[in-house]
């Protein structure tokens, strides 16, 4: 009789703790995998902003640069936008499209207003 009690909560006990451990680990692996997405959008969002600087730069150079550029590094690329604001002189609009070779995307629109020293960059 007590081999069946012993065979029986081994039989009920192993199936629970591999249940527990199986979703211990799908936890773990899930936290893994958000917090590297989370890092890897925070890389974009700085690379991001190393092409927001180089559109001031360009519009610095040349007052009245409009157009489109592109950045390309090992594993992201920024594409550029320029275009002056309609119906206020001196205010450019800059629209920046972020991407990583992950599928990560990001987006920035920034007004810079050329009518000031030193440029003024701010939402839109």
């Amino acid at each position: 009789m007590k081999g069946y009690v012993a065979l029986t909560t081994v039989l009920i006990v192993l199936p629970l703790l591999l249940v527990t451990g199986l979703d211990s680990l799908y936890s773990n692996m899930t936290t893994l995998i958000v917090g590297k997405m989370t890092y890897d959008s925070q890389i974009l969002e700085s690379n991001s902003e190393t092409c927001l600087e180089e559109a001031v730069y360009i519009i610095k150079r040349n007052f009245s640069y409009t157009g489109v550029s592109n950045i390309s590094m090992d594993n992201w690329s920024c594409e550029i936008e320029v275009y002056d604001k309609v119906d206020n002189p001196g205010i450019k609009v800059i629209m920046i499209e972020a991407y990583d070779d992950n599928g990560i995307y990001t987006n920035i629109e920034k007004e810079l207003n050329i009518n000031v020293d030193p440029f003024e960059i701010s939402n839109i």
